[in-house]
């Protein structure tokens, strides 16, 4: 293809439609109008014969031509915006960058508040806190969907770098209020007869407790499965089913915490970012926010003990 052809100024637009996944998200994010991401679109369709994205209900679905260069023009745009910003450097406070944060719900409700308070001396910085399937964080890291993603150490790629961000959840029994169970200590026999609500934002496999408790023998009568541990402790409030959840999380609803008869493994976890970022000074700027808001919990954490 004659490189040529192409307007090279279609290439960001082409990124962030990419990273959005809408033609309005992705004009807010440039500050462009819609009509013009609309017509930068189809200009690139014409120049690549190739749809790009294909509408989907509420999304632009990418096509594996979309899919194949992502990573390419991702690159070559880091690496112009790192040679840019040598020279004008990357002053947060008055910055418009967004950083796109794939976490779940656990590191969320670690790393939140932390990076809140941040956002106080840059207000025009914006973290975009993100939830994707583990098997897809490595890929939209390289691809550029995300810049950062927290995850455990599972999530690895020769193209990626990481950091670990603390130590490991300590995970608890939850119950509620006036639970028969909640009277006394919970052993291992009263903790498998009680119907369970797991929570994983996957749709199936094992979660931490069903790995905990194979090493034992043992497993649980996993009555619901739900994708987010607010909704679970709804349900732990309304009924007799137990839910094992991390102290961070527990913590902070109206429950009775039991201490496990058995321990759960907890890798801690992880900062991962994209190898051919990490000199980009917004992205250094970002990884450090990151980084001290996984510090501050612990500072609180160890306060607490």
């Amino acid at each position: 293809m004659n490189l040529r052809a192409i307007d090279l100024n279609l290439l960001p637009i082409f990124e962030a439609i990419y990273a959005e996944r809408s033609l309005t998200r992705a004009s807010e994010t440039l500050h462009l109008t819609q009509p013009a991401v609309s017509n930068a679109l189809a200009r690139l369709r014409a120049a690549l014969d190739d749809p790009l994205f294909i509408r989907e209900a509420r999304s632009m679905t990418p096509t594996p031509a979309a899919e194949a260069l992502i990573g390419p023009v991702r690159e070559a745009l880091t690496r112009l915006r790192s040679g840019l910003g040598a020279r004008a450097r990357f002053h947060p406070g008055t910055s418009q960058r967004v950083f796109s944060v794939a976490m779940g719900d656990v590191a969320a409700a670690t790393l939140a508040p932390a990076i809140a308070r941040r956002l106080v001396a840059a207000p025009g910085l914006r973290f975009n806190i993100v939830q994707i399937e583990r098997a897809k964080v490595a890929h939209e890291l390289a691809a550029g969907g995300v810049d950062f993603a927290v995850d455990i150490p599972v999530v690895a790629r020769a193209d990626l770098e990481s950091a670990p961000m603390g130590r490991s959840a300590r995970y608890l029994c939850a119950l509620r209020r006036d639970h028969p169970a909640a009277r006394g200590k919970l052993t291992l026999s009263r903790f498998l007869a009680l119907q369970h609500v797991l929570v994983s934002s996957r749709r199936s496999g094992r979660t931490a407790l069903d790995h905990a408790l194979a090493a034992v023998g043992e497993r649980v009568h996993a009555a619901m499965r739900i994708a987010h541990y607010h909704a679970a402790f709804e349900v732990v409030k309304a009924s007799d089913m137990a839910l094992t959840a991390p102290h961070s999380i527990a913590q902070q609803f109206d429950v009775v915490l039991r201490p496990l008869p058995f321990a759960v493994p907890s890798p801690g976890f992880h900062l991962f970012w994209r190898r051919n970022a990490r000199h980009d000074p917004a992205h250094v700027w970002g990884r450090q926010a990151l980084l001290d808001a996984a510090q501050d919990y612990e500072g609180q954490r160890s306060s607490k003990r």
